[in-house]
């Protein structure tokens, strides 16, 4: 299992057949997309060569389901870390939740890399569903790789 320090678990590895898979886990939505960061940081395991130079990237993203925003969120991130060779390990997110549409608008401060050791194709929609349970959200999210 692979998490970071603290108490409250942020993501796990979870078993899948062709592609990888990971639960990810949150007190609120913001901390969900959060930690669903640090492990497609943790599969990408980039190259870091921090230059001194702090670069931020920001934008807003509306759906009519939270997945909706989850899904285009991460690949966002797989599309700076591999293309723009950037990472971010400060990210401020807002969510919200009206009908019919839902708003994330994120502003994340960063690094450029020099490389990741694994690349991601794309996150999935497939079996996507973030639930609450108890005091937390979590959600199951496949990686093709």
């Amino acid at each position: 299992m692979s998490q970071l320090s603290g108490k409250q678990k942020k993501f796990k590895y979870i078993e899948h057949p062709a592609d990888i898979a990971f639960r990810v886990y949150g007190k609120t939505l913001p901390s969900l997309f959060k930690n669903a960061v640090r492990a497609i940081y943790d599969i990408l395991k980039p190259h870091k060569s921090f230059d001194g130079v702090r670069l931020s990237w920001e934008k807003e993203i509306s759906s009519t389901s939270i997945e909706g925003l989850l899904v285009p969120f991460l690949n966002e991130i797989l599309y700076l870390a591999l293309e723009r060779h950037l990472i971010f390990s400060k990210i401020l997110i807002k969510i919200k939740r009206s009908a019919p549409e839902n708003k994330l608008r994120y502003k994340m401060i960063g690094y450029k890399i020099d490389g990741v050791e694994r690349e991601i194709k794309a996150v999935t929609y497939h079996n996507l569903k973030i639930k609450k349970r108890g005091g937390y959200y979590l959600t199951d999210v496949i990686v093709d790789i």
